[in-house]
């Protein structure tokens, strides 16, 4: 399956978001950003052909591309914002996510502040959202830049074991097979509802307002095809999710199609 949306990709820029958990077998869940490498034995990376292959083929690296390569995937946001601001980082823009969870905040509690406090902000003012657990983190980070109106359409690519992470009252609707995040904007007791407390019905509750609608596909791996090359790249290592065996190929990776200088250049400075 191609990227399900071609038409943008002619009038957006292009990021490619890499995790390097996409690149192993089997999804760890449950863990925080200081658990301890994952065990090579339950978790193996893949062949390092088959992975460059896959990005080779799948998503059309054949060169060096602006990017940047992080440890920890909360770290792109404050990257994204400072190249929006800087006027570097065109939003919004499209994102094809390659990662072993969709990072929307699944098995956190976040979304609590971003539908009852955050999404109340103009969106000029969301920018800055509280950080760590209860707000933008590792596993969120991807809804508080949808808050932030930065994403035009979002492929999320998942390998085995993936996918199927993604809060159904973030879809159009709350319909959980909807083809779009739509954010909603819920006072408290609205929102314990949609989230089925306290008695609540899970995925029935009323929205004060919703935020612009934002094009989405879930895709399997082995379906991916990019319609187009991408014009920004970032690669996060995320040590909680990955066995040291996996640096290997995060080097590589590293070393043959991310620019990091023109990545500094491209988040206004921020790399």
């Amino acid at each position: 399956m191609a990227d399900p949306s071609p038409d943008q990709a002619d009038c957006h820029l292009r990021v490619l978001d890499l995790d390097l958990d996409f690149f192993i077998d089997g999804v760890a869940h449950w863990r925080t950003a200081d658990s301890a490498r994952l065990d090579a034995e339950e978790f193996p990376p893949w062949p390092h052909d088959e992975a460059l292959r896959f990005l080779e083929e799948r998503c059309l690296l054949d060169g060096r591309l602006p990017g940047i390569a992080i440890e920890h995937h909360r770290e792109l946001f404050p990257r994204w914002r400072a190249g929006v601001e800087a006027g570097s980082l065109a939003a919004p823009f499209h994102v094809t996510h390659v990662d072993a969870h969709a990072d929307l905040g699944l098995g956190e509690i976040s979304y609590q502040y971003l539908m009852t406090e955050l999404l109340f902000e103009a969106p000029k003012d969301r920018l800055w959202p509280r950080e760590g657990p209860g707000g933008l983190d590792d596993g969120s980070f991807l809804a508080f830049a949808i808050a932030c109106r930065w994403i035009s359409d979002l492929v999320y690519v998942f390998n085995d074991g993936g996918g199927s992470d993604v809060f159904s009252f973030f879809r159009e609707g709350f319909d959980p097979a909807a083809d779009r995040i739509q954010l909603p904007a819920m006072n408290r007791a609205e929102m314990e509802k949609v989230a089925g407390l306290r008695g609540g019905e899970f995925g029935k509750g009323n929205a004060e307002r919703l935020e612009p609608s934002v094009p989405f596909a879930e895709v399997p791996w082995h379906s991916f095809q990019a319609p187009a090359p991408f014009d920004f790249i970032s690669l996060t290592r995320s040590p909680a999710f990955t066995p040291p065996e996996a640096d290997v190929l995060f080097d590589e990776i590293r070393r043959r199609w991310i620019d990091e200088s023109a990545g500094e250049s491209f988040l206004g400075g921020m790399a």
